[in-house]
């Protein structure tokens, strides 16, 4: 067998129709093959084409990692959580199918091979992390490239209702300033106003009651990327913390609500969102439901 005259090496017969074999330099441009067998020959016109070599490496466009969530954020998963990974490769040696990708991590686990491979987070580990998605692409030419992305790993329910919880006991201690009850808020323009909001009722409080004990309970935390994930008074957020929540309070001076010495108690659930920015959980907004036994307003 030769093409273009240059005979060719490591032929094999795949089947009465099919051979493959190495071919070997030859000028750019259209090439004849030739196949002779027990004396008989056949030629195919201009049957393979040798392209210019550029010596250039591939290059790695883009990696995509993504989770299957509504509305995920690229570059986030869950412990545990599988992705699609997806790599976008130019070369101007090679066809996509002679490309060769290798791909490792510092953590997890990759399945199946090629441009487009699964990427299974870790299970255990600390949250947040960022872990390193590595790859090297091969062209035909033995040129080679490597590139990388990052991966921010997360417990979001631990995460969110952990940041939940704090803040609802930072409230529950009069002796903190509003704006250090507020500092794990979000000063996005998505939560930016929520945030305000936020700070001027805490200080409200501030002037007009002492708390003197409370219960904050376990938050239930759900996700819902890019939408309003309360049922009570919904809001913008990715993620909802239902926090149980109850307080005990004395009514100072020159409160309007109540009269000076008072007491007062009130209970119910506390939803509080928040938004997922920068590979980071920030709070965005909080609204108190009360269960009627005591007027709402004790708390908002």
């Amino acid at each position: 067998m030769t093409v273009g005259g240059v005979p060719a090496t490591d032929v094999v017969v795949e089947s009465p129709s099919a051979i493959t074999a190495k071919t070997g330099a030859a000028a750019v441009g259209a090439a004849d093959v030739v196949v002779s067998v027990e004396g008989r020959t056949g030629t195919l016109p201009g049957g393979f084409t040798y392209r210019p070599v550029s010596g250039e490496p591939p290059v790695v466009m883009s990696i995509a990692a993504r989770g299957t969530l509504p509305n995920e954020p690229l570059r986030f998963a869950e412990l545990g959580e599988e992705l699609t990974v997806t790599a976008t490769v130019q070369d101007a040696d090679s066809s996509p199918e002679q490309l060769v990708f290798q791909w490792s991590a510092d953590a997890g686990k990759f399945s199946e091979t090629g441009a487009s491979v699964k990427w299974t987070a870790p299970a255990d580990a600390p949250t947040p992390s960022l872990f390193t998605l590595s790859l090297t692409v091969s062209d035909a030419t033995g040129n080679s490239t490597s590139s990388s992305t990052t991966v921010a790993v997360h417990n979001s329910v631990k995460e969110v209702g952990d940041l939940a919880r704090e803040f609802l006991v930072d409230f529950s201690d009069s002796s903190k300033p509003p704006g250090f009850v507020v500092r794990n808020f979000s000063k996005s323009p998505r939560c930016e106003a929520e945030r305000d909001d936020e700070f001027i009722q805490i200080d409200n409080n501030r002037h007009d009651y002492h708390i003197d004990s409370s219960n904050i309970g376990n938050a239930t935390v759900s996700l819902q990327f890019g939408g309003r994930p309360c049922s009570y008074e919904p809001r913008n957020g990715d993620a909802c913390a239902a926090v149980p929540s109850s307080w005990q309070s004395t009514c100072l001076s020159g409160a309007t609500e109540c009269k000076p010495g008072e007491k007062a108690r009130t209970s119910g659930i506390d939803y509080v969102t928040a938004s997922y920015e920068g590979n980071d959980w920030r709070l965005c907004a909080s609204y108190f439901k009360s269960d009627g036994t005591a007027r709402s307003t004790f708390f908002r």
